[in-house]
């Protein structure tokens, strides 16, 4: 976007206002949880963080103790890519002010304590646009030396007008470019250098949108890294080289991701939008998610600590404040792999936008609260850095095994885990040679058997159970052959041959009573799924089937009146799973609109396969593709999630690379998935040999990704207290 073709200064000292410093805890500028019963999402070197009100928070711990438990399903804090500059999220701003050289309002020294003021804690960053055409080097050292002197960090946007791409590689801006070479060398701190960013518009000299000869994507690409390789030549090592896209393209020939210049040239990759609100003609209010998700989403192949380089909302046409509040709300959960946030603040000409950070004072308050919810950062080896964690035995060998197959970049801090299992777990429907009408079953043989193929232990055995059908004394043979495995007994629950309407009408009721009573008395933990799928028109209950009886509303309540049964009973060994297929088939269909209420669901989950080529309307799909827009949308749940069904067919593809990919991307893009329930049979008529053993590669593979994870151990059990990671911290929060 054109954030620098104009610009007059409006942000004056003025005009800031305090409203007072933000929370501290122990004298450290922590908040703490309310209440020391908050459940663990995270832990790191400052202790054990949970989420309170929508926000992250210092969990409380017994005051005689220094050490916090980090449970084994959350890894380490290396998991989030973080760089090695800052030791967790950090924040910055570009500070607009009343020097105007030559036509920049700059961050001077007034100007950063101004904003300082405002928000209540110290800049990490400090943002820095140099123009070539304008401003040289002993001018840009100026403010290189107010950063240092506050002891933040200078990132400099560099930006070549009036050259283009080709300019750059023709070395028309050689001259320029080693005065920059010889200076930052000699300077000796370090600095992050972000050239050719927003490429993918059409308002700067080097954008593709602008010109896509000159400025061919491949051609900035090699423009960026020909600026690398000088600063190689001269020999410096103090430079981080920042890439950043524009969260949306502008122009003939441009894409998100096409002048990436490659790993070995970048150090962070970031990503530059705003809210415009309506104050444009053609803007309309947009929230965080709409800005950045389609960047986030592509730039996020890229292996690289990622972070918000410029951003900022209008206050015109919605309401600012809880703007910033539902950013901060959905970045843990939606944008996990976001390490920093830096703030455009200035006010813009000509009704571009007021950008500045202090446009009301609920915007103020929204900004604090939020990075209130963050420990302040610190900078990796350097005086200030806080006391690292020591790692247990346990933890090192967990990452050794899994450095190939999960990816550093895995967000951990927005898992919602449950209250059964520690970790990722894994589970399967294990088909075989017993039917039972038309069924085969999870018996011990079919187990044993399943387990001897993966090599590992099942933690949860997968059972479909149809009411027309199964009866109590029937499913539990079943449950017995679980029990005895040492496994957890998911039942899928398919009132066949009713739909939701006869459920309501109580026409299942016998039927419901007789489970109700053998649950109770078996004690055992059972998962129950009832009603999966109902976003299909393949089952008697599915909305596309009949959108009448199975009106989305009424199979919500139908879900819910089978919980209201069993709480009537007093059964309290039951979890709840709500189950949304991949995709909509049929009228009256949508992806959460069966939900039946936070109160009546344990765990959320999908259902989803890859057909290949087995069918003639299918066609080879990626993991990602088969779950993509069902994960997006019910993500909104609080609630764990996790694959309740999935399979990949060999037609059409590689099986064993659809689930090594599957394996790789899980905890950069699908970070909420905390376990995978495999489909192993292969079934009739061409539908798709969904057997996990199809190929001794399938299994290989799946093999591997699992072996990234430690076993999942139930919670609860004597059985936990072995595997727990013991992290010794600096900072306990206590009343």
């Amino acid at each position: 976007m054109k954030m620098f073709m104009k610009l007059v200064n409006a942000l004056t000292v003025a005009g800031l206002f305090v409203t007072g410093s933000y929370a501290k805890c122990l004298s450290e500028e922590f908040l703490c949880c309310s209440g020391s019963n908050v459940e663990v999402q995270y832990t790191d070197n400052n202790g054990s963080w949970g989420i309170e009100n929508g926000i992250r928070c210092l969990i409380k711990q017994d005051e005689s103790s220094n050490e916090v438990v980090q449970p084994a399903n959350q890894s380490s804090s290396t998991d989030v890519i973080y760089g090695d500059t800052f030791d967790s999220m950090f924040f910055g701003a570009w500070v607009g002010g009343n020097e105007v050289l030559p036509e920049y309002p700059q961050p001077n020294a007034k100007n950063v304590a101004a904003f300082e003021a405002v928000q209540g804690r110290h800049l990490d960053l400090i943002h820095h646009f140099v123009i070539w055409q304008y401003n040289d080097w002993e001018w840009t050292r100026n403010y290189l030396d107010v950063a240092k002197a506050n002891g933040s960090l200078m990132m400099i946007t560099w930006m070549p007008t009036p050259y283009t791409a080709q300019d750059i590689l023709d070395g028309k801006g050689d001259e320029y470019i080693d005065t920059f070479v010889k200076g930052i060398k000699s300077y000796g701190e370090e600095i992050w250098l972000r050239p050719l960013h927003e490429s993918n518009g059409d308002w700067y000299t080097w954008c593709t949108g602008k010109d896509n000869i000159n400025n061919a994507e491949e051609k900035v690409a090699a423009a960026f890294r020909y600026l690398v390789k000088k600063f190689r030549e001269g020999n410096v090592t103090n430079v981080k080289w920042v890439w950043t896209t524009n969260n949306g393209n502008s122009g003939e020939g441009t894409t998100l991701t096409g002048s990436y210049p490659g790993d070995d040239f970048v150090d962070y990759i970031s990503i530059d939008g705003y809210n415009f609100g309506t104050a444009q003609s053609w803007s309309s209010w947009s929230t965080f998610e709409e800005v950045f998700r389609d960047a986030y989403d592509a730039i996020s192949k890229f292996q690289k600590p990622m972070f918000i380089a410029e951003f900022s909302s209008s206050e015109l046409g919605g309401n600012k404040a809880e703007w910033i509040s539902e950013m901060f709300r959905i970045l843990p959960e939606r944008f996990p792999r976001i390490i920093g946030l830096v703030w455009f603040s200035e006010s813009k000409p000509d009704n571009e936008g007021d950008w500045a950070i202090n446009t009301s004072e609920a915007a103020v308050e929204a900004w604090k609260k939020g990075m209130n919810a963050y420990p302040q950062a610190n900078r990796k080896n350097s005086n200030n850095s806080i006391e690292k964690p020591v790692e247990t035995n346990e933890v090192a060998a967990f990452k050794s095994v899994s450095s190939d197959v999960a990816p550093a970049s895995s967000a951990t801090t927005s898992v919602i885990m449950g209250d059964t299992f520690d970790s990722m777990f894994f589970g399967a429907w294990v088909g075989g040679d017993e039917v039972l009408p038309e069924y085969p079953q999870p018996n011990a043989k079919n187990v044993a058997a399943f387990e001897a193929v993966q090599g590992r232990h099942l933690d949860i055995i997968h059972h479909f159970v149809i009411w027309q059908y199964n009866d109590w004394e029937w499913t539990r043979n079943y449950l017995d052959v679980a029990k005895a495995n040492g496994s957890l007994m998911m039942i899928t629950w398919m009132p066949t041959p009713y739909t939701a309407q006869d459920i309501l009408d109580g026409k299942g009721d016998e039927y419901i009573d007789t489970f109700v009573k053998g649950i109770k008395s078996y004690g055992e933990e059972i998962w129950l799924r009832p009603l999966h799928e109902s976003n299909g028109d393949w089952y008697t209950w599915c909305t596309g089937k009949d959108n009448i009886n199975n009106a989305e509303e009424k199979v919500a309540a139908a879900f819910r009146y089978l919980v209201k049964k069993f709480r009537e009973g007093n059964v309290t060994n039951v979890k709840w799973v709500w189950t949304t297929n991949n995709g909509n088939s049929g009228e009256g269909t949508t992806l959460t609109g069966s939900y039946p209420g936070d109160d009546f669901v344990d765990y959320i989950s999908i259902d989803g396969y890859n057909f290949g080529t087995a069918q003639s309307w299918s066609s080879w799909s990626t993991f990602e593709e088969v779950f993509r827009d069902a994960y997006d949308a019910i993500s909104k749940f609080q609630k764990p999630m996790f694959i309740a069904e999935f399979s990949s067919s060999e037609l059409g593809g590689n099986k064993a690379e659809w689930i090594s990919e599957m394996f790789r991307i899980l905890p950069e893009r699908f970070p909420r998935i905390i376990g995978l329930v495999w489909f192993s049979e292969s079934k009739p008529d061409n539908e798709g040999d969904w057997a996990i053993n199809t190929s001794e590669a399938a299994v290989e593979a799946w093999k591997k990704g699992m072996s990234a994870y430690p076993p999942a151990k139930r919670i609860g059990s004597s059985e936990t207290q072995n595997i727990n990671f013991h992290i010794k911290t600096q900072y306990i929060c206590t009343d």
